[in-house]
């Protein structure tokens, strides 16, 4: 059993009964203890007696059978903005794709799909938010009305707080470390996204979230296509 990713608890959503128990039983030898929940009414019960402190991250289906997971979604991001959501869906359009992630989900995986593969998203989310939870380094970054605590993982434009999901944030603080200097996308998904199977076409709704979340400085993230981004200042 994986000792390091003991204690960790996944919320999986998921109608498929069978799929749901396979799944539970296959990241048990992982040493995660899995909470399923075969319909969107099933899960919001989960989560209010439970709440998502409980969890450390959802395994969110889209197509559920009394609602769409994307309502479990605008809940869940009504709550918290750092609680990790991997949409697992047999939706796979483009569009789709960025719906998800413009409404808030971490990563998107599209059925079928590689148990070896959901296993390393999962882990990947789990070590970038322990990563995360051991930084106390209170840097604070300042530009004219925008600050950025690394530490408290805070942003305030005017003094007002701006509100980013966890993915949002790393993104930021990735690219406020290397202001001035273009990150490679490549780059970028190696460091928020521990380079884990990630479509590069998947940073775009992100980015462009963060840019809406943080003007009028979201205008400093250059983009440079094909190659990456730059906060200039």
């Amino acid at each position: 059993m994986n000792e390091e990713y003991s204690k960790t608890k996944i919320l999986l959503v998921e109608d498929d009964e069978a799929l749901a128990n396979g799944l539970k039983e296959a990241l048990k030898l992982e040493n995660i203890e899995v909470v399923t929940a075969g319909s969107a009414g099933e899960a919001g019960r989960v989560i209010t007696e439970s709440g998502l402190s409980g969890f450390d991250i959802m395994v969110l289906d889209l197509t559920l059978p009394d609602g769409s997971g994307l309502d479990i979604l605008k809940k869940v991001r009504r709550e918290s903005l750092d609680f990790a959501v991997i949409i697992l869906s047999a939706r796979s359009s483009e569009l789709d794709k960025v719906v998800g992630l413009e409404l808030g989900a971490d990563d998107y995986m599209c059925k079928p799909f590689s148990l070896k593969e959901l296993h390393a998203r999962i882990k990947a989310l789990i070590r970038r938010s322990k990563r995360s939870a051991g930084k106390d380094a209170p840097d604070i970054f300042r530009h004219e009305n925008l600050s950025v605590n690394l530490g408290s993982r805070e942003v305030f434009i005017k003094d007002k707080a701006a509100k980013l999901s966890f993915t949002e944030f790393e993104i930021l603080k990735l690219l406020l470390l290397n202001k001035n200097i273009v990150v490679e996308r490549q780059t970028l998904i190696e460091r928020v996204w521990n380079g884990i199977f990630i479509d590069l076409r998947s940073v775009d709704p992100h980015i462009s979230r963060l840019r809406k979340k943080i003007a009028p400085y979201g205008a400093l993230i250059e983009t440079l296509p094909n190659i990456g981004y730059k906060f200039k200042i």
